[in-house]
């Protein structure tokens, strides 16, 4: 009969790896502005939903690693508020 192996601990002195957390945080950061580049070019002429990417993009990128669940669900408010906006005016998310 085989055993498996147990785990074996690392060295006390092995590099530390980012939180997940924080690497979740960056790569929503990175989709929230990629959503608001994507609106941003259809919102030309609509200073209503200007205004909401403008804070979106702006609460994007104060995300950091401490930053909370909330705190990125704001930033997608933003947006998701632009994308009415536009819609109301016939643009349709393609």
């Amino acid at each position: 009969m085989t055993t498996l192996q147990h785990h074996v601990p690392a060295p006390l002195g092995a590099p530390r790896l980012p939180e997940p957390q924080a690497i979740d945080n960056y790569v929503l950061a990175t989709r929230v502005v990629h959503r608001a580049e994507t609106l941003l070019e259809a919102a030309e002429g609509y200073p209503d939903a200007l205004a909401y990417i403008e804070a979106g993009f702006s609460a994007a990128l104060a995300l950091n690693s401490h930053s909370t669940w909330a705190d990125v669900r704001i930033a997608r408010q933003y947006l998701d508020s632009a994308q009415d906006e536009l819609e109301q005016c016939g643009y349709r998310l393609g």
